[in-house]
């Protein structure tokens, strides 16, 4: 198997038919046929369902395609940072949690693209699980995560925290009214939580609770919310839906906003401009 391969393949699974994909790789039909058989024969699998209209991949296509597009994207940060030794420009990957914080990191972008046009910026919304797992892959730069503590082999910045933890109920529930809601207050009703290992889930230990579902991010859990299938423990700020009312806890959060990244010895002079402008950010903040 090799890296102009699994392209092919990857190609074939996005646009869904032979004709297509040969066309946007500039191939041959039989040619880009060919190959998928070969890719087939060598792994002693069958990578897609074939019909007569469109191809769609079988259970062990799908697991290929999210790893060749882990390794195609890996490959392509390392020609990058070899072929761009020392310059600023090309391709960012920043994972972030979902975040009523963002607004240093938005202003930080505009201010980089304004100073250096040739960087283009790619930003992967999940859970700080993840995008602790995308970092150690590679496959992201920087994170963006909202935790209680962060894995010592992570570099970090504390960044400001405008996020307040609560609950999002529909507007008309029995706890809409309510300024401030406790624990005890939410056990009463089915609720959604997510489903980061992070978040801190032993205030509800004394207390008798019903999780109906979990999420990943916070648009999900608002649909399920508005649909009368549960209360979602969340942060304010993200979701902007008048059929859904945001209720802060009474206590404080201790959950902290942080910036991580791996430490190496060859970070790019793209991502040290990053680090310098969202450090300049800071400091504007605090002086």
């Amino acid at each position: 198997m090799d890296i102009r391969v699994l392209q092919y393949f990857v190609t074939i699974a996005r646009e869904r038919t032979i004709s297509r994909a040969a066309e946007q790789l500039h191939l041959t039909q039989p040619t880009l046929s060919r190959q998928l058989k070969d890719l087939e024969e060598e792994l002693a699998v069958s990578l897609f369902n074939r019909s007569n209209r469109e191809m769609t991949l079988t259970e062990d296509g799908q697991y290929l395609y999210n790893r060749a597009q882990e390794i195609l994207k890996l490959v392509n940060k390392t020609e990058e940072k070899l072929t761009r030794k020392g310059e600023i420009g090309g391709d960012l990957y920043i994972g972030t949690s979902e975040t009523a914080s963002f607004d240093l990191v938005a202003d930080t972008c505009r201010n980089l693209l304004e100073l250096y046009p040739q960087i283009r910026l790619n930003f992967h919304d999940d859970n700080a699980d993840t995008i602790y797992e995308e970092l150690d892959k590679g496959t992201l730069d920087f994170g963006l995560v909202l935790v209680r503590t962060i894995p010592s082999k992570y570099q970090t910045l504390l960044l400001p925290k405008q996020d307040q933890r609560g609950v999002l109920v529909p507007k008309g529930h029995p706890l809409s009214s309510r300024k401030h809601v406790t624990v005890k207050d939410i056990v009463a009703y089915p609720l959604i939580v997510s489903s980061q290992s992070d978040v801190d889930k032993t205030s509800l230990s004394n207390h008798d609770y019903k999780i109906v579902a979990t999420y990943n991010l916070l648009y999900t859990a608002s649909r399920l919310v508005q649909a009368g299938v549960g209360i979602a423990i969340c942060t304010n700020g993200i979701i902007d839906n008048p059929n859904l009312t945001f209720i802060p806890f009474n206590t404080v959060s201790e959950e902290k906003f942080y910036l991580i990244w791996r430490e190496q010895h060859d970070q790019t002079a793209t991502e040290k401009a990053f680090l310098e402008e969202i450090e300049a950010q800071l400091y504007e903040i605090e002086n």
